[in-house]
């Protein structure tokens, strides 16, 4: 039971306390012009928080918002006034922050950051339920459909190779491109071409070291599917990133990222988020696991103690049922008794004779009252 109390205690500790959870990620897409809106929003707590931060966290770290309770929106850059505003109050648990007059610059990772009062120490900054990755294009080509890829210092992220148009029936090479900036910059490109019935020629072209990249193939539901490896990544990897297979006879002079487009993000050190969530399950699992001990080790005790009382039943002891059976014994013994001496003793047993007489085995008469007197 100890050792419960402890663990639960630490868990229940490590979550109010540090205040840290590992929150989900929304993608936005925009075009340049447009306006997007990001809803920061904790959950309910006491005390209540008295101010809030909007910051961006990858291209251009830095604060792009603050709002403290019962006062006006603070923005970080005065050139931004005009255009970014916010909703709501800290002490709500919610804030709606409006960016309007979006430009490819504002391409970013956001986060809200809660300020809330701690009587023991510093002020516990507590991040808001969700991320925000925006992503602002130059013109309205078209959507594009953005995935989430995490890593480690030093990690791998894996992404799928995709055909700019239908299936890959027949591939003569593969283009990565990167963005961070305004336009995609082409990080990696290998083509095989052919000329005729002489041999193959190929050029390839990368920023990444050769150890570093890593192309494979596999048969899959729509046929053959490419995945490229990309190994060693670090923090200044961290981009949007955008796979394409050149197929034969196709042009390969598109300087977009294509339809398919990945956020690998790349955290320097260790992996907070994925720690801090493996350590939150560990100690989720330990606490539940010992529940169900314990809740087993009581269902046991109420069982073994069901058992004893059954068997403690107090029962009626041997002399009480000797007395119980005594009477009966008794009022039979004298009639036995006379049976006995009226066969063997010749009635010389003082004993009461009712009016009949009985005949003993020698043949005398048992004398009446009246003639012994």
């Amino acid at each position: 039971m100890t050792g419960i109390q402890y663990l639960a205690c630490l868990w229940t500790l490590f979550i109010t306390q540090t205040g840290f959870v590992c929150s989900d990620i929304q993608f936005l897409e925009r075009t340049e012009g447009e306006s997007v809106v990001l809803p920061c929003v904790i959950e309910q707590r006491n005390p209540s928080p008295f101010g809030v931060y909007l910051k961006r966290s990858w291209l251009d770290p830095r604060e792009v918002l603050f709002k403290y309770t019962n006062s006006n929106v603070s923005v970080g850059k005065a050139d931004d006034k005009s255009r970014i505003s916010g909703g709501g109050d800290p002490s709500t648990h919610s804030l709606n922050v409006t960016i309007s007059q979006l430009s490819a610059s504002d391409t970013d990772r956001y986060y809200c950051e809660f300020l809330v009062t701690n009587p023991t120490s510093t002020d516990d900054r507590i991040p808001g339920k969700t991320e925000f990755f925006l992503l602002v294009n130059a013109d309205a080509a078209g959507s594009v459909d953005i995935g989430l890829v995490e890593t480690c210092s030093g990690g791998s992220a894996v992404l799928p190779c995709l055909p700019p148009h239908g299936d890959a029936l027949a591939v003569e090479g593969v283009s990565l491109k990167r963005q961070r900036g305004r336009a995609p910059v082409e990080v990696l490109y290998h083509s095989k071409r052919h000329h005729g019935s002489s041999a193959p020629s190929s050029s390839s072209s990368s920023q990444f070291p050769v150890e570093r990249v890593q192309l494979s193939s596999a048969p899959g539901p729509r046929g053959i599917t490419y995945n490229l490896t990309l190994q060693q990544l670090q923090p200044d990897d961290s981009a949007l990133y955008s796979c394409q297979l050149l197929l034969r006879g196709g042009t390969d002079t598109s300087s977009s990222l294509g339809r398919h487009v990945f956020f690998v993000s790349v955290q320097g050190g260790h992996c907070e988020c994925s720690s801090y969530s493996t350590l939150l399950y560990a100690l989720s699992s330990a606490v539940v696991v010992l529940l169900l001990l314990l809740l087993l080790g009581f269902v046991m005790i109420c069982k073994g103690k069901a058992r004893r009382s059954v068997k403690s039943l107090p029962q009626a002891p041997i002399y009480e049922e000797m007395t119980v059976v005594q009477p009966a014994s008794r009022k039979l013994q004298p009639q036995h008794l006379e049976e006995m001496g009226s066969e063997y003793t010749n009635c010389h047993v003082k004993k009461f004779c009712p009016e009949n007489h009985y005949e003993s085995p020698s043949g005398a008469l048992c004398p009446r009252a009246d003639s012994q007197t």
